[in-house]
Parts: structure tokens; C-alpha cells; sequence
């Protein structure tokens, strides 16, 4: 018993001397400021990544302030039209003082209807004037869409009638009640969540490495060698370390999106998700550290590991990325995620045992 306590204590000092040696790490501070930038921020940052490649999600935002000038007359179908729309629309009989006004920032875009009838007989165009900002230009095409796209059905409903042959065709599409996802919740609990909350995780599997390489490096692991301390509370000292900030940041983080309103279900039980996936990167990179002793090695297959175990999560149904999705959800069963969770927990003991007997095998010591 006596003999436990000794090593616990030696253990817990270890890891005091590498918490305040990482406290001064400015490498880490920054990595953790920038988390801490993105859990803080989450909502705007989510608006914006997603406008950037699906600027589809903004059509339902309102427009208020934004006026288009149309050049037609007020019977036009599709002046009309516009005026059912979100926009506020300004009605110019000739495109000269329209395009005056345009020019002097009083209208945000210039439309010059066509003359004719949709029953006409000549080619219809619509001529569309926006403004050189990209993201107000795109705002304002995506609010323009519906209007015109409703008047481009009209036409094509009166002309096709005049086709020779024509015979229209009814298609009954069966939705069977099922409803797409949208961007902003895909974006949220797909990319954003998994990767916040397992940042701290790849990052304290660098970490390690580097706690235990300097060691080597800097030849001081013979001189902790010869203190009382084993190789084996020495490890552990530096692992504890590296696991512990795990969960605080990982809390932190998920605290921080839900004060964003992000609602996150199974809260905890994601904690401790996120906790033994860093304990099972902690342990491998130990692993990896002992054997190899050099840290730009150890870094280098520590990565390529990494990036490899990051491509393929997402191919499998409850990899800890989708766990952790599933689980903020509430989309997994209690079974089923106990099954998971309990097969990672093998894996990190299995990772233990193979630690502890890398350790044995090579420093002889308990």
C-alpha cells in the first residue's frame, strides 16, 4: 500500500513539472485561444463557412433595405411578380435614370423586363444589373430566383401549349414524407462539434510525444532515471498530463456552443467519449515515442496516422466521429452506444497493457 502511495506521489509530480512547463507553451496557449475563438463565435462562423460553399442557405434571409429597379410598366407579369417578393422594388419606364440611381447606391440591382406578353411570339430576355460585391450580388440572385424562376414557368406553361404534339405528362412524385437535413445542421453536428471536441484529443497525442522526445533529446532521461522514480511513473506522469486536458477543454468547448444555442444531448456521455479517444491517441504515441525516441520521427508517424484514422472515420457508422454526432442528436440507442463506447475502452486497455510491456521489456523496471 505503502509502496503504491510512493509511486502515485512520484507520478503526480511528474505531471505538475509538465503542466507548468505547458502553461508556458505558446504554442498551446495559441491552439487553445484559437478553440476557444471558434466554440466562442460558433454561431457566426457556422453562417459564414456555410455561405461560402452552399451560399443557398442565405435565400431565407430578409432583405431589408435592398431595392431593385425595374424597367417595364406595371402591368409587366413579371414586375408583378418582383412585387410579391421579399425585395423592394422601384418601377423606371427607361433604363437611363435607373441606371443613375444605380450608380449613386439608391438601388442595389437593375432589372429591365421584357415588353411582350408571356403569349407572345418573340424571344423573351431579362436583363439583370448587380452590384460588383460578390456576397451582395449573390445575396440579392438568390432572392431573385423564385420570382423569376415562377415567371419563366409561366411562359413555358402558355408557349408549350402551341407545340404540335404537345401532351402533357402528370408525374406523381412520392416524398413519402422525408425531409432533407439543412446545411447549417449538417455543418453543425457533422464538421463543426466532432471537430472542436476532438481537437484537444489530436492534440494532446502531440503533445506526449514531445514530452517524452525532449527527454531523450536533451539527454535528461538518464538523470530522472536515476532518481527514485521508475520509467514506467515517469510515463505516466507525462500521460496523465496529456490526458487530463483532454476533458477541460472538451467541456469548455461544448459548454460554449451551447450558450451559443446549439442544443447538445448526451452531454457527458460525449465527454467521456472524447476522453477515451485521447487516452487511446495518448497511449499510441507513447508507444511510438519509446520505440522511436526521435521527435520529427515520432511527429511524422504520429500524423500520417492521424490523418489516415481521420479519412476513413467517417466510412464507418459509429467511428468516434460519428458517435459523437450521433449521440449530440440523440440518433443511437443506449445499447448501442454502450457497445461502442465499451469496445473503445477495450482498445485503450489493450494500448495500456501494451505501453506498460514496451516499458518492461526494454527499461526492466515496475
Amino acid at each position: 500500500m505503502a509502496r503504491h502511495a510512493r509511486s502515485y506521489g512520484k507520478i503526480r509530480s511528474i505531471a505538475k513539472k509538465e503542466m507548468g512547463e505547458l502553461v508556458s507553451e505558446k504554442t498551446f496557449i495559441l491552439s487553445v485561444l484559437i478553440q476557444l475563438f471558434i466554440a466562442s463565435f460558433s454561431t457566426f462562423l457556422v453562417i459564414g463557412l456555410t455561405s461560402f460553399y452552399d451560399p443557398t442557405i442565405m435565400g431565407d434571409v430578409e432583405m431589408h433595405g435592398i431595392s431593385v429597379a425595374i424597367v417595364g410598366t406595371e402591368d409587366n407579369e413579371l414586375y408583378r411578380l418582383l412585387q410579391e417578393s421579399k425585395l423592394n422594388t422601384r418601377l423606371y419606364s427607361d433604363l437611363t435614370p435607373a441606371y443613375g440611381d444605380f450608380y449613386e447606391h439608391k438601388v442595389d440591382a437593375i432589372i429591365i423586363a421584357p415588353p411582350g406578353p408571356p403569349d407572345g411570339d418573340e424571344i423573351m430576355n431579362v436583363d439583370i444589373y448587380l452590384p460588383k460585391s460578390e456576397i451582395k450580388a449573390t445575396l440579392i440572385s438568390l432572392q431573385l430566383k423564385e420570382p423569376l424562376e415562377g415567371f419563366e414557368q409561366q411562359v413555358r406553361d402558355v408557349r408549350t401549349q402551341r407545340l404540335p404534339g404537345y401532351s402533357p405528362i402528370e408525374v406523381n412524385i412520392n416524398t413519402r414524407d422525408i425531409k432533407t437535413s439543412s446545411t447549417y445542421f449538417e455543418f453543425i453536428y457533422v464538421a463543426l462539434l466532432p471537430l472542436l471536441v476532438f481537437t484537444p484529443a489530436f492534440i494532446s497525442g502531440g503533445l506526449v510525444i514531445d514530452f517524452i522526445t525532449e527527454e531523450f533529446e536533451r539527454k535528461t532521461m538518464e538523470l530522472l532515471l536515476v532518481t527514485p522514480a521508475s520509467m514506467l511513473e515517469i510515463v505516466s506522469g507525462k500521460v496523465l498530463v496529456a490526458v487530463a486536458i483532454v476533458p477541460l477543454q472538451a467541456f469548455a468547448w461544448m459548454a460554449l456552443l451551447s450558450a451559443n444555442r446549439i442544443s447538445i444531448h448526451n452531454f457527458f456521455t460525449i465527454l467521456f467519449v472524447v476522453t477515451l479517444i485521447g487516452l487511446i491517441l495518448v497511449l499510441a504515441s507513447s508507444a511510438i515515442s519509446i520505440i522511436f525516441k526521435e521527435r520529427g520521427v515520432c511527429q511524422l508517424l504520429y500524423s500520417m496516422a492521424l490523418i489516415f484514422l481521420f479519412m476513413v472515420s467517417y466510412l464507418f457508422t459509429n467511428s468516434p466521429l460519428n458517435l459523437v454526432t450521433r449521440l449530440s442528436i440523440d440518433s443511437i440507442g443506449a445499447y448501442e452506444s454502450a457497445f461502442w463506447i465499451g469496445l473503445y475502452a477495450l482498445l485503450a486497455v489493450a494500448l495500456y497493457v501494451l505501453t506498460v510491456g514496451t516499458l518492461k521489456k526494454r527499461y526492466n523496471n515496475n
